[in-house]
């Protein structure tokens, strides 16, 4: 079984699609290898198209070969899920360095506050 670290970009079946359908989506592991070790599930946010509509607490990502995207893509802080470990399906990159502090500030507001 393959080891997922957090920021692995990872491709995962879309959380917001019917059971009837195959989709995929990329997503960004967040949690900690505790998570993983004592429970054997991520927590992951969603990355959809820049193209889309944006929403507060988006944050885009600047590296995309690194990231292992096609296209300009942003990390959805609003779309959080927990995943279980044979729910990933492969890593394709991983998230920039530089762009974790701005996307950390933005899920902590979410899940911490102030």
């Amino acid at each position: 079984m393959p080891y997922y670290r957090n920021w692995d970009i990872v491709v995962v079946p879309s959380l917001l699609t019917d059971q009837k359908t195959n989709k995929v989506r990329p997503a960004v592991i967040v949690s900690t290898d505790i998570l993983l070790q004592r429970n054997g599930k991520y927590i992951v946010t969603m990355i959809t198209s820049a193209k889309n509509a944006a929403q507060y607490g988006d944050v885009s990502i600047s590296e995309l070969s690194a990231a292992g995207l096609p296209i300009a893509s942003v990390v959805r802080a609003s779309k959080v899920a927990v995943i279980e470990d044979q729910d990933i399906l492969k890593r394709v990159g991983t998230h920039h360095t530089a762009d974790r502090t701005l996307f950390t500030g933005q899920l902590r507001e979410y899940l911490v506050g102030d």
